[in-house]
C-alpha cells in the first residue's frame, strides 16, 4: 500500500514537473493547466489581502507565472 502511494506521488511529481518544463520553453497551455491547479488556492489567499480581489488573484498568479519562469 505504501509503495502504491508513493509511486503515484513520484508520477504526479514527474508529470507536474515536465509540465512545468514545457511552460518554460513557451507552452501556453501548460502554463495554463499550472494556473488552473493552483486557481483554488489563489483564490482561497485572496480573501486575506486587503485589496481588490482581482487585483490580488491576478498579482498572485504574475507571481506564480515568475516563479515558473524564474526559480524551478
Amino acid at each position: 500500500m505504501e509503495k502504491e502511494r508513493t509511486r503515484g506521488v513520484t508520477q504526479e511529481s514527474k508529470q507536474f514537473m515536465q509540465t512545468v518544463k514545457r511552460a518554460q520553453n513557451g507552452d501556453k497551455e501548460s502554463m495554463e493547466e499550472i494556473l488552473n491547479l493552483f486557481e483554488d488556492d489563489i483564490e482561497h489567499l485572496s480573501r486575506f489581502i486587503k485589496l481588490p480581489r482581482e487585483e490580488v488573484i491576478q498579482a498572485l498568479k504574475i507571481e506564480l507565472i515568475t516563479i515558473i519562469y524564474e526559480k524551478l
